[in-house]
């Protein structure tokens, strides 16, 4: 097994099929290229193994040693809201890959492809399994947990390069908490992926913080009993775990 915290000096790049249209947060294009501040070897997420997509094997990535405490994070607490016990495989299209106008050349992007538990999994493959409202509502709360601690987490409804995948990073937020942005298409496709297919909520998913979607989350909030307004901090955080427990 290959350490995770053995630092790798060279680039040598990975075989990934990952996204690499990520802009800045108002969806401009970010120019240039990125050098990552280091890069460590990592095989598991708080303990899952992780494999890659495309093959099924079992191997290690790369990415930057915050990131992937950062990953480490997030996955305890999917694992504490799912309900599916313990996690024991997340399969990823990659981390880091040199590859210019990509979060994943900075080895501070993931993309997350299946996540496997003792007691089922919560897959990303839209274009697999289609709109099976079982596998929707599965696919937005994982998409839920993944928000609250990726400003910039890339849906199904972001475009068809995500049908594959949910893409993370957080160019946006760095190491902090993320915020709401009603600016933000990535986000607003989260909250209204949540709001119809978690929440069960009549809510348009065209990436505009419209009326109706307004309208919708002020429902899920008053059922929910949250009070801090979805721009702020706490209150983005409570819609978004709430999301991931189911509610």
């Amino acid at each position: 097994m290959v350490s995770r915290r053995s630092v790798l000096a060279a680039a040598v790049t990975l075989p990934l099929t990952g996204c690499v249209d990520v802009g800045s947060f108002d969806g401009s294009t970010l120019g240039g290229c990125r050098t990552p501040d280091s890069l460590v070897s990592f095989d598991t997420v708080v303990g899952a193994p992780l494999s890659y997509e495309l093959s099924g094997n079992r191997q290690s990535f790369r990415a930057d040693p915050r990131f992937v405490e950062l990953l480490d994070t997030w996955a305890a607490d999917w694992e504490s809201a799912a309900g599916l016990g313990r996690l024991t495989e997340i399969s990823t299209y990659g981390a880091y890959v040199d590859r210019c106008e990509s979060w994943h050349a900075a080895g501070r992007a993931f993309d997350v492809a299946v996540v496997r538990h003792e007691d089922g999994e919560v897959s990303c493959r839209y274009d697999e399994w289609g709109d099976d409202a079982g596998r929707l509502r599965g696919y937005w709360r994982l998409a839920a947990s993944l928000a609250a601690h990726f400003t910039y987490t890339l849906t199904l409804s972001y475009n068809a390069q995500h049908h594959n995948h949910i893409h993370v990073d957080n160019a946006v937020n760095g190491f902090d908490a993320p915020r709401f942005r009603e600016r933000s298409r990535a986000q607003v496709q989260v909250v209204q992926g949540v709001a119809r297919h978690v929440f069960g909520r009549d809510c348009p998913e065209n990436g505009s913080y419209d009326v109706a979607t307004r309208d919708a989350v002020r429902s899920v909030q008053s059922e929910l009993g949250i009070t801090a307004p979805l721009a702020d901090v706490d209150g983005w955080r409570q819609f978004l775990t709430r999301a991931a427990s189911g509610g």
